[in-house]
């Protein structure tokens, strides 16, 4: 889901750099005055998990790429705001050290994966109170939603710049979202798994207690 640069409209990633910032800010501020100390461990080792699951990436074509994302298992284990910091880390740092995204496109791919992924499932398993499908159900929406995000923007792109930029949308839209369908359901199998499994062996590790995240008694 990683954009290069050079395939999106400057009026596009302008746009998802001044979206991401303002809400990325937001998160900053809610971690500075909500998280403590003990959270601030767990914070790093959920990054680099998700670090090194999201460097399992492949193309999918006209340059972007389809991996793991992780947000709903950051969100499941620290809450929203800390996981919009989270991803928020592994997205620069892929940017910056591994060239996986372009730098001008980078508020764009904060703004997908960092922030509406994170917001996607946060939504679904706060809604669903402790349904037991509720985490997998985030992983894979929170995926494919980000995902056909994604794609708008990069149809976006090719509309308003005359096809100089972004991706036709006959091709971005159903590529990225027959993908990201796919890769949806093994991230809602992973999730759902780590989850239910510390919901059983260490509930005081979710940051939604097991009776809003996850009924792991209930078969």
């Amino acid at each position: 889901m990683h954009i290069p640069d050079g395939l999106m409209d400057p009026w596009v990633f302008i746009a998802g750099w001044a979206l991401a910032l303002a809400a990325l800010a937001v998160a900053l501020v809610k971690v500075n005055k909500n998280v403590d100390e003990r959270t601030i461990p767990l914070m790093a080792l959920l990054a680099a998990g998700i670090f090194v699951a999201q460097m399992l990436n492949f193309p999918v074509g006209g340059g972007t790429s389809g991996h793991l994302i992780g947000a709903a298992l950051a969100v499941a284990l620290v809450g929203l705001w800390p996981a919009m910091i989270i991803m928020t880390a592994i997205v620069v740092i892929q940017g910056l050290l591994f060239g996986d995204g372009g730098i001008t496109a980078m508020g764009l791919n904060l703004l997908n994966m960092a922030v509406i992924a994170p917001l996607v499932a946060y939504l679904i398993i706060s809604v669903a109170k402790g349904n037991k499908f509720s985490v997998p159900v985030a992983a894979w929406a929170s995926v494919f939603v980000a995902a056909l995000i994604c794609a708008a923007q990069l149809a976006l792109s090719y509309v308003i710049s005359n096809g100089a930029y972004g991706i036709d949308p006959v091709l971005a839209i159903p590529t990225m979202a027959i993908w990201h369908a796919v890769i949806g359901v093994g991230e809602a199998i992973i999730t759902g798994g780590v989850v239910l499994y510390l919901a059983k062996v260490a509930p005081e590790t979710l940051r939604l207690s097991p009776k809003n995240v996850i009924k792991a008694t209930e078969a």
